[in-house]
């Protein structure tokens, strides 16, 4: 719900996007899209090091899962939420996934 509530993107993008599906461009309809906040993001800064949104990876603990989204602060992916088929959704900073090599893709 805190991702939901802060995104600055199309918040129908972002509810798809947290159930799986895909939304090429912006709805237009909600606040943030009315408000000219919600722009289509560039291909190279939707994409964080190593993961995408829909990518399978695999935690050693956790087992294997899906990533669900990617949270953005000043134009940088910060932490990334995955959706871990045993577990369920877990969210995780990026920059120790990548520090001590937490996800692997699958």
């Amino acid at each position: 719900m805190r991702g939901y509530a802060d995104t600055t993107g199309c918040r129908r993008q972002y509810l798809l996007g947290y159930f799986g599906e895909n939304c090429e461009v912006p709805c237009g309809a909600c606040d943030n899209c009315r408000e000219g906040r919600s722009e289509q993001p560039p291909r190279s800064r939707a994409r964080a090091p190593g993961f995408q949104v829909n990518d399978r990876v695999s935690h050693r603990a956790w087992g294997p899962g899906v990533v669900m989204s990617l949270d953005e602060s000043d134009g940088a992916s910060d932490t990334v939420t995955v959706l871990f088929d045993a577990l369920g959704y877990k969210t995780l900073a990026l920059a120790l996934v990548a520090e001590n090599g937490i996800l692997r893709a699958e």
